[in-house]
């Protein structure tokens, strides 16, 4: 029982790092707390999460070896992407969508506990990336000896709470308790993140920053300045992610005898009119359009047109 509680000490350290990351990402006001920690078993997650569940697999290397696996529902997986894309949680599970947007979440909560752990521990741990699964109960096959099962509860402003696991292996969390002054850390770091009174502003990081709904200026205004605001804590973790931006002039549709038939001063008639909108993919998905524009020696485009928080969200359907 005492070591129980000495890990939700840890624990209770990691959870400040976990908001500081899903907050900015969802853009809402989110509290998390441990639930539970205790020995892991099968029958306590069957228990909790009926469905096939949703898996992310996470490592970490260096000072902190091992693999830790993330645990949660399909209707969390899936109401966590729509809201990254601005949606408001309700969208149904996809597989392919709902994965790659849980995952993308664990690997940025992962890279930013490794980046604590190692300010903690003045020593080096290198995060690896993160995979996201369903998975069967009948064909759940996660090592579960020697590991630390850890009960979220995460409860998101205007959409609900839930709760979601964490699998992870003792010697990680054994390490962890070395740390100096644990009891006196989890406190403060609890503070930090109780939820607001109505109306009141809560704090990212004590007194200097808050989080608060985007402001954006219509796009007519677009050449009067925003006003300023403050980054989130971590919001620096998301700005060194590189996505492929692509413009598309148009496509059209050939037959391969046709395509066989090309040569050197062959014209492609594309389906675009002269002077319409080019579309702008960010990450493979459509986000604006704009028109041609020539800078120098390089073609550019100026964009005129951003999609609506819907039609970005059918985009991702």
């Amino acid at each position: 029982m005492e070591r129980q509680s000495i890990y939700i000490q840890v624990e209770q350290i990691g959870i400040s790092v976990m908001h500081d990351v899903f907050a900015p990402i969802l853009n809402r006001d989110v509290t998390i707390k441990v639930k539970a920690v205790e020995e892991a078993e099968l029958a306590r997650l069957k228990g909790a999460i009926s469905e096939s569940p949703v898996v992310i697999e996470t490592s970490l290397d260096g000072f902190l070896r091992g693999t830790i696996y993330y645990i949660c529902s399909q209707r969390f997986a899936a109401a966590i992407t729509d809201m990254m894309v601005m949606g408001d949680g309700t969208a149904a599970f996809n597989e392919q969508e709902s994965l790659d947007g849980i995952a993308e979440v664990f690997n940025q909560i992962n890279g930013a506990l490794s980046s604590f752990w190692g300010e903690e521990f003045k020593t080096q741990i290198r995060p690896g990336g993160a995979e996201a699964k369903l998975v069967r109960w009948d064909e759940f096959k996660l090592p579960l000896k020697e590991k630390i099962l850890v009960e979220y509860e995460i409860s998101i402003a205007d959409w609900g709470e839930t709760q979601f696991f964490k699998l992870v292996p003792r010697q990680i969390m054994e390490t962890l308790t070395q740390i100096p002054e644990l009891d006196t850390k989890a406190a403060a770091q609890e503070e930090k993140i109780q939820p607001a009174v109505k109306g009141e502003k809560r704090d990212l990081k004590g007194a200097e920053k808050t989080i608060r709904p985007a402001e954006f200026a219509a796009f007519e205004d677009v050449g009067e300045r925003l006003p300023a605001r403050e980054e989130p804590k971590n919001l620096d973790l998301l700005l060194d992610i590189s996505l492929p931006v692509t413009i598309e002039l148009g496509r059209t549709t050939m037959l391969i005898s046709d395509v066989l038939e090309l040569g050197p001063g062959s014209v492609i008639e594309l389906q675009k009119l002269s002077g319409e909108p080019v579309d702008l993919y960010i990450n493979d998905k459509k986000f604006a359009l704009g028109e041609v524009v020539v800078i120098d020696e390089n073609f550019g485009i100026r964009i005129t047109e951003l999609l609506n928080a819907e039609e970005r969200l059918k985009a991702l359907k």
